[in-house]
């Protein structure tokens, strides 16, 4: 696979060497612009990508036009899947993803940004899950007015289809990980001043269908919420307050509409070989009748020997979300994370973070510039015995059935990197899960293995 991705890097154009976000409308269109200033005299506009970015459209009036987009193909195989509860694939999944944007800017004051999304799967004994295929449809559709009220402060209004990405994505996330991303719909406002952002939204999720162009906006799901972030040279903090509404909410206690309130601060950051990202989230609401109290706490802590060759980096991430101890108590206390992260665990994506306590050692390094590798061990244990084990969208896996372990996983994996230029990256993981007791008393317990194989192009 790296072979085949430095062939075709000689066939695609170069970018600069800007970063692109996860959400690409977040790109620095002005950073790649000049970058294709600089390379103009070496190569023709047409064989630099970076030159499609902030195009100008006349002399007259401030207009601009970027043009982007990624391909993304990836092949994966899992052994005794749900373990051995769900159909086995006879050769694996291959998944595709492409995507491409136009963004048309008036100056700094007004912007119209669409993106469109095809994703496909083959290989699915039981045919493509919801998160494996949507044909055509779109990914971003939005207009955006923005302005600076003083010196150093801006605010800025921005409504339609948008992806939502929240900190550090474990309760608002794009859902990068599966082959169909997470979008939603409404209004997002901010105001920018000084180290802080504040952002206030009101947004629903659009369901994502099969078809082409047939997703829509939830009828049964509603987000609104500020965000507060305070970025400073070396540490940031975050604090925020959610409210989630879903008319039709499951847990193992039944079904009833849940009105959840989500208090939460984030510290993050780096000091000298460390660093940190730290985050508590305190619920309250109603699910029903009952009254709902549920937290959770996630902590990520890293040493990097920045003097040894690879620069290898030791972390420990342990983290804690309540579960509901007695279903008929009048109580909901399962913690939910909305929208997390498909991928929250690892990318085999088979435990989501509700009523879990975890210990995952990690180790990473560097080999080569452009080459990482980490490993990691993952102990998964059910935080209420009285509650269930759920997936990272929120559905229920394995019900209590009478079994009071708490064991539900031991969770070993292998992932590397290779990204030989900022367009390209290709990535191999492995894992493999030993089902715990908990597992093994309610239902099917078969070893999971795990095997991922990606390669990836954005200009």
């Amino acid at each position: 696979m790296h072979r085949a991705a430095a062939l075709c890097v000689l066939a695609w154009p170069a970018l600069a060497s800007a970063q692109m976000e996860v959400l690409r409308f977040d790109d620095d269109f002005a950073a790649q612009r000049a970058h294709c200033a600089a390379t103009r005299s070496n190569a023709s506009p047409g064989s630099n990508a970076a030159c499609w970015k902030e195009m100008p459209l006349g002399t007259r009036l401030p207009w601009t036009l970027s043009l982007g987009g990624e391909a993304r193909w990836r092949y994966e195989y899992t052994h005794h899947p749900a373990y051995g509860e769900d159909p086995q694939d006879k050769r694996g999944a291959v998944l595709q993803r492409y995507a491409a944007f136009v963004d048309l800017r008036a100056g700094n004051r007004i912007r119209g940004f669409v993106q469109i999304n095809s994703a496909w799967a083959t290989g699915r004994v039981a045919g493509p899950s919801p998160v494996d295929e949507n044909r055509l449809d779109l990914e971003n559709a939005f207009v955006e007015v923005s302005s600076q009220a003083s010196a150093g402060s801006v605010l800025g209004l921005r409504h339609g289809i948008q992806e939502l990405r929240l900190g550090s994505a474990r309760l608002v996330d794009v859902r990068e990980g599966p082959n169909v991303r997470r979008t939603f719909q409404g209004t997002r406002g901010w105001a920018q001043f000084g180290a802080w952002r504040v952002d206030a939204f009101d947004v629903s999720p659009r369901l994502a269908l099969p078809a082409s162009f047939d997703d829509r906006r939830s009828l049964t799901q509603d987000l609104q919420g500020v965000y507060a972030t305070r970025n400073q040279s070396n540490s940031g903090l975050d604090l925020y307050a959610l409210h989630y509404d879903a008319r039709d909410a499951r847990y193992v206690q039944g079904s009833a509409q849940e009105r959840r309130w989500s208090l939460g601060v984030r510290s993050f950051g780096q000091r000298g070989p460390w660093d940190w990202n730290w985050e508590a989230v305190l619920q309250g609401g109603h699910f029903g009748d009952a009254s709902i109290r549920a937290w959770t706490l996630a902590t990520d802590t890293g040493y990097t020997f920045t003097g040894a060759q690879w620069s290898p980096r030791v972390a420990l991430l342990a983290a804690a979300a309540s579960g509901d101890r007695h279903p008929g108590d009048g109580r909901l206390e399962t913690f939910n994370p909305m929208f997390p992260r498909g991928n929250y665990f690892g990318e085999d994506a088979t435990l989501g973070p509700h009523n879990f306590f975890n210990l995952q050692p990690t180790v990473s390094f560097q080999p080569h510039a452009d080459v990482s590798v980490e490993a990691s061990l993952d102990v998964f244990w059910r935080q209420s015995p009285d509650d269930g084990v759920y997936a990272p969208a929120g559905a229920l896996v394995r019900a209590p059935g009478g079994s009071r372990a708490r064991h539900v996983a031991t969770v070993a994996s292998l992932g590397t990197t290779w990204e030989p230029t900022p367009q390209w990256t290709s990535s191999v993981v492995l894992a493999y899960l030993k089902p715990g007791r908990f597992l093994r008393e309610t239902g099917d317990h078969q070893p999971l293995g795990y095997i991922e194989l990606t390669l990836r192009y954005r200009f």
